[in-house]
């Protein structure tokens, strides 16, 4: 595949590089996710603020149970690697955002 008749690569081989589709979508929101750097950073550190103690993580599901949330689930930390990550993370957040400022 991509050889010529006599074994050489087509064009020396200088475009058969592919990159991988997924990682090419990570650069682009990561790049696109600096905008939001600092309201991410926020979020963030509430996220592992709640989750650093099992005792704020009980006092948080208390301040979920009185605001009355309905959610089965709780807010996840993300990794940096994954913006699919993030977005899961915030996406969680924004549920939970009332039981935030309760706490």
């Amino acid at each position: 595949m991509g050889h010529w008749g006599n074994g050489s690569l087509l064009l020396e081989g200088k475009y058969m590089h592919i990159r991988c589709c997924a990682h090419i979508v990570n650069l682009i929101v990561r790049d696109g996710l600096k905008k939001l750097e600092k309201n991410i950073l926020c979020i963030r550190n509430a996220v592992k603020y709640v989750r650093s103690s099992p005792k704020r993580l009980e006092d948080f599901k208390s301040c979920v149970k009185k605001e009355q949330i309905e959610c089965k689930g709780l807010v996840v930390l993300d990794v940096p690697t994954r913006w699919n990550s993030t977005y899961m993370m915030l996406e969680a957040s924004l549920k939970f955002e009332k039981a935030f400022w309760r706490m």
